[in-house]
């Protein structure tokens, strides 16, 4: 497909099975009756049939339409485009599609949303370059070329023989001839992750959503473009549905598509159940989480103000199944801990029993009357601000690498430029800002501060450091590519903290990392440490294509000493940032000591190839005492009995209490781990079982 009129425009990034077949037909009345008061087009396509839908099969394009089971019981639309039969003619329109629209009803304004289950997932090649996802305004499937529509697409398989990719919102006119911007960036789609993907379009204004399925309390990616730049070529009215097209370019040669969408609804306006930024589950009726406190990615939240949430399925009619409602916290069930009120479809769920300066990942299971389950994770943290910056912690900016062949600061003056280029302290004592440092890559023999492939700095994106080649930036650059040859951007700002609104009151010193990253690459830091304290380590960063990094004490000569391992995971975009702790070779949280002047190293630890390139944004290194490793309790029926462990039990190493249900009139309980340790005392509240231990 070849690209015309092209306009730079800012981007905004900002289950069990089913009871049986009666309860299905419960479902389907309840999808019609609110489709009806919604004046919406809704199909989850349990019923293995697409008669309603308008399919883009032509002789010269060959496709399929199927159906495959999907996670609750049902069935799940599958689209599979072949490569057109004259592919090989130059100058015809070459790129396989398959496309299916609802055509009782055309929108205007729309709104239109499906889940992304499934799509090919093979290694680039020439068959396997496909954009998926949703169109509006579509009309003229089936007449080669005159098809046109609006297009909210991910173009998965896009760059550098990888799996990188884009999302996009694109116009396709003649037939695929021309594809027109309106807005596209580098954000690639994890696999084995599910999405919902959400399109609305009001006058010239043009949003696409992306939602992880597994939390769809807040977009993960948001893109905003208009299409005021190409009149006529950005149609006004049409119909909506789903599409997958074979992508070429302006090149001849085979193409193919295959996508799996589920729960698809399409409506003149967006639906008002849930309060934005959160997206009601694309299957009426199911069981979802809504109004959840702390949110997603949420730094430095309040441990006082616990977990708060709605489990509801959005009708009056199906309940949800209270007493199966689980929370999970960095893996351990504290479910019995839950306090649950209100009417069954609707429940207020809250959780007291949080600990500071904890990095959680979080995950909520539901299930509802008929056999729906699904769940809801995410991530957030307890540290404070001022917890990171006191003595009892040590913190490492990762922008503040050695310079000058080991040179080094133990505690440096807060420095850099602001959000309008002024300098701060720039020019102080002990400051890191346009210090050089040494790339082993150009001076192989040491002393050196950073290996990086590229050997010129980049002037764009080097605003701490500005000779070195590191790529250093305030706030996280989120770029767009190939509108009319410019490259516009925007910056996602991580928690600002106070050291930076001290060193510049009017909040423009904003966080600053280290970004433009290669697999391979490695920075070296330089610091005093007490060898008194043990410390977890935690990395502050953003983090669009999974990877890990590693972290080795660097001795002289080629000694190393790994740390660790920070494993990070695709969040889609750099601009959701989080912790990865620091975990040994049995997945563990590593416990580190380092005494007097050390030098650690972190590492872009993955294979050095182009799945991983720039898919990283690193703010700081955290490291925190070590938490007290939590011991483990043992049960047994009888004194001298077979004693087994329970995994559900919930420690809390703070007060020295595991708490865990009741089992049984009695029961004997042991406690142990690698230390020795003993019960202190045993109780009994609310139907839980409370060892107290020492």
């Amino acid at each position: 497909m070849n690209s015309s009129n092209s306009h730079p425009n800012n981007t905004e990034i900002s289950r069990h099975n089913m009871r049986p077949a009666f309860t299905r037909f419960a479902t389907l009345f309840a999808i019609l009756a609110l489709a009806a008061n919604l004046r919406a087009q809704v199909d989850n396509f349990n019923s293995g049939s697409d008669t309603a839908w308008q399919k883009s099969v032509t002789p010269g394009y060959p496709a399929t339409f199927s159906f495959v089971p999907d996670g609750f019981g049902g069935q799940a639309y599958r689209l599979q485009a072949e490569t057109p039969l004259d592919y090989a003619t130059a100058g015809q329109v070459n790129d396989a599609r398959a496309i299916a629209v609802l055509t009782n009803q055309t929108y205007t304004t729309f709104y239109v949303a499906a889940d992304l289950v499934g799509w090919d997932t093979r290694a680039y090649d020439a068959t396997n370059d496909a954009v998926i996802g949703l169109i509006a305004r579509a009309s003229n499937l089936t007449t080669t070329n005159e098809l046109q529509g609006l297009m909210l697409l991910t173009h998965w398989n896009q760059y550098d023989n990888a799996q990188r990719g884009t999302a996009q919102i694109y116009a396709i006119v003649l037939g695929g001839a021309f594809l027109i911007p309106a807005c596209q960036g580098n954000f690639t789609i994890e696999r084995g992750h599910s999405y919902r993907m959400v399109f609305a379009g009001t006058n010239a204004v043009l949003v696409g959503k992306f939602y992880d399925l597994a939390d769809l309390t807040r977009p993960i990616l948001t893109l905003i473009g208009d299409d005021t730049y190409a009149p006529g070529y950005f149609p006004t009215n049409g119909y909506s549905g789903l599409l997958a097209l074979g992508y070429r370019g302006s090149g001849v040669g085979a193409t193919s598509a295959d996508a799996t969408f589920d729960n698809f609804v399409a409506a003149a306006v967006p639906p008002t159940s849930i309060v934005a930024p959160g997206t009601p589950h694309g299957l009426i009726g199911a069981p979802q989480v809504v109004n959840r406190s702390p949110a997603s990615y949420a730094n430095f939240y309040p441990p006082a103000g616990g977990i708060s949430f709605n489990a509801t399925t959005l009708t009056t009619t199906n309940p949800i199944e209270t007493n199966a409602i689980r929370l999970y916290l960095n893996g351990a069930n504290v479910s019995s801990a839950l306090a649950i009120s209100g009417q069954a479809t609707n429940a207020g769920v809250s959780y007291s029993g949080l600990a500071a300066n904890t990095v959680y990942d979080a995950r909520i299971e539901l299930l509802d009357a008929i056999g729906h389950k699904t769940t809801n994770a995410w991530t957030f943290d307890t540290f404070t601000d001022a917890y990171l910056a006191s003595a009892a912690a040590k913190n490492i900016e990762c922008e503040e690498y050695d310079f000058g062949g080991i040179q080094y600061f133990d505690t440096p003056t807060v420095s850099g430029y602001t959000t309008n280029g002024a300098g701060v302290n720039v020019a102080a004592p002990n400051t890191y800002a346009d210090q050089a440092g040494i790339n082993a890559r150009t001076n192989p023999d040491p002393p050196y501060d950073f290996f990086d492939f590229d050997n010129v700095s980049h002037s764009a994106e080097n605003e701490f450091r500005g000779s070195d080649p590191v790529g250093t930036q305030n706030g996280c650059l989120e770029y767009q590519y190939g509108l009319g040859g410019a490259t516009p951007y925007w910056r996602g700002y991580d928690n600002q903290r106070q050291k930076y609104l001290a060193a510049e009151p009017d909040g423009s010193l904003v966080e600053c990392g280290v970004e433009r990253t290669e697999a391979g690459e490695w920075l070296n830091y330089t610091r005093t440490f007490d060898g008194s304290k043990t410390y977890n380590v935690y990395l502050r960063h953003g983090c669009a294509l999974t990877q890990t990094l590693r972290l080795d004490q660097i001795g002289a000569g080629p000694t190393t000493n790994n740390l660790g391992a920070f494993s990070c995971v695709n969040a889609l975009t750099r601009s959701n940032f989080r912790y990865a702790p620091l975990r040994d070779g049995a997945g563990n949280l590593a416990v580190v000591n380092l005494t007097g002047v050390n030098t650690v190293r972190l590492t872009l630890a993955s294979t050095n190839n182009a799945t991983v390139k720039q898919g990283m944004w690193l703010n700081y290194l955290a490291f925190v005492p070590a938490a007290p490793l939590a011991p483990k309790l043992y049960s047994s029926t009888t004194v001298n009995g077979t004693y087994n462990e329970e995994t559900g039990a919930v420690v809390n190493t703070t007060a020295q209490t595991i708490t865990l249900p009741m089992n049984g009139a009695t029961r004997f309980y042991r406690v142990g781990f690698t230390s020795q340790l003993a019960i202190s005392g045993l109780t009994v509240s609310g139907g839980n079982v409370v060892v107290k231990y020492q």
